[in-house]
């Protein structure tokens, strides 16, 4: 094959640069010289193609850790052999995938989630390369490919695990193989069915009233979001001081600010899904016994990190305010779901309509939460971040009651505007207009 590919090659140079075709057309220097048989010849078959793609995936993002951690050691940022830098890349490497590392007496799972891009996005990428090269265009040749390319994704991280375990961290080689799997399964298969132009057949899969219902609650899911975010930017301003106190006394270094500003830009998805958790009333914790709440703040030393400067040291009067974000997010998604017409305020129809988005948004909540939250080792760390099912619980009420309270605003505006529209009028209040317009025709 690859002495007829050369062959090819040779052939398509040489009548490039012989006389024109007979007829001068431009796209005969331009043609391709592999004709259609032999394209489809060269094509890889679907499961050999995903498992190509996702090793390469898999290896690409192991090496992209190990190089991260081998110049952070060599720099001095680290200590002991190459073994040990070794050991601590693999773990990276499968942190990356926010899978829990188990430490003497504890565990480390509230993990960076802003580092899941770096191996979602090679992986997303692998598998639109393996769509596009085996020519995958139906959901049965979608299948194997994928389900093969996930399990050769989860057998890399069962070796990395194995391999790279040690006294002071290590990962179960279970929760690696399954972790990365569900990871590659889902981004991986997300990649390739969309080069194979697969989506539109999943969309099809849900009724349109079901599809308005997730637009909806994703809507208010994404409201929140964006207010948790300008929360945390208002407070981390506030609280600027703080963090630069932080930092002067670390002291870390070039390399080590470098590397704690890379880590906090990994934390900032983990400090929204926080806010939004202390926006939506629950709250958040630092710690065993610790709460940041708008109702109140009770809360000892913090790690010394700089993004967790902006936690509030005591409660404020003003903090309950925050609570109208997750109320005004239910009032858009009620907008977006009923149009100009609000519905019905305690009709059975409309409540379980309210019901289906609220509680979408408190199911993509509860799932933001969890991987967000976790611990960070053993002792008072043990708990930190959100509690996911309070969180949901308040999304699910909050959004709900936004959406009632909007629809009546609604309806009370359009009372408004219908009755001023039948309101009656009075000829002699216009009897100077109705003279003017007789001058003007006259």
């Amino acid at each position: 094959m690859a002495y007829r590919r050369a062959e090819d090659r040779k052939r398509a140079r040489r009548s490039r640069s012989g006389p024109a075709p007979e007829g001068g057309s431009r796209q005969a220097w331009t043609r391709v010289a592999l004709s259609r048989a032999d394209a489809v010849a060269q094509r890889l078959s679907g499961p050999v193609a995903g498992a190509f793609a996702a090793g390469w995936s898999a290896i690409l993002t192991l090496l992209a850790v190990g190089a991260v951690i081998a110049v952070a050691w060599i720099l001095g940022a680290g200590s002991g052999s190459i073994t040990d830098a070794m050991h601590v890349s693999g773990i990276s490497w499968l942190a990356t995938h926010l899978i829990p590392i188990s430490v003497p007496e504890g565990s480390i799972s509230a993990l960076p989630m802003g580092f899941v891009l770096i191996p979602g996005w090679l992986l997303w990428r692998a598998g639109e390369w393996a769509a596009r090269r085996s020519g995958a265009c139906l959901w049965q040749d979608v299948r194997p490919m994928v389900g093969i390319g996930a399990g050769v994704y989860a057998t890399i991280a069962l070796f990395v695990a194995t391999s790279t375990a040690n006294d002071a961290a290590s990962v179960g080689p279970l929760s690696a193989a399954i972790g990365a799997g569900v990871f590659a399964l889902v981004v991986f298969g997300a990649g390739a069915t969309k080069e194979a132009g697969l989506w539109s057949s999943i969309v099809d899969r849900f009724t349109p009233k079901s599809r308005i219902r997730m637009r909806a609650g994703l809507i208010a899911f994404g409201t929140i979001l964006a207010g948790s975010a300008v929360v945390l930017a208002v407070s981390l301003a506030i609280h600027f001081s703080t963090g630069l106190t932080i930092l002067d006394a670390l002291a870390p270094g070039l390399i080590g600010n470098l590397l704690l500003f890379i880590l906090g830009l990994a934390y900032l998805p983990n400090a929204v899904i926080w806010t939004s958790s202390f926006v939506l009333g629950p709250g958040f914790a630092v710690g065993q016994g610790t709460t940041v709440s708008p109702f109140g703040v009770e809360i000892g030393a913090v790690p010394a990190f700089p993004l967790l400067g902006a936690v509030p040291e005591q409660s404020s009067s003003w903090m309950p305010i925050v609570l109208f974000i997750p109320l005004f997010a239910g009032g858009i998604a009620m907008s977006m779901m009923s149009g100009k017409r609000p519905l019905a305020t305690f009709d059975r129809e409309s409540m379980i309509e309210r019901a289906w988005v609220a509680g979408f948004a408190a199911a993509l909540m509860l799932i933001a939460s969890w991987f967000a939250g976790g611990g960070l080792g053993s002792g008072r760390l043990v708990e930190v971040g959100p509690n996911a099912s309070y969180v949901a619980g308040a999304t699910f009420v909050l959004v709900l009651l936004g959406g009632i309270l909007c629809d009546q605003l609604r309806r009370l505006r359009n009372w408004r505007a219908d009755r001023k529209a039948s309101r009656p009028v009075d000829l002699r209040d216009k009897a100077g207009d109705i003279l003017d317009v007789g001058r003007h025709i006259g």
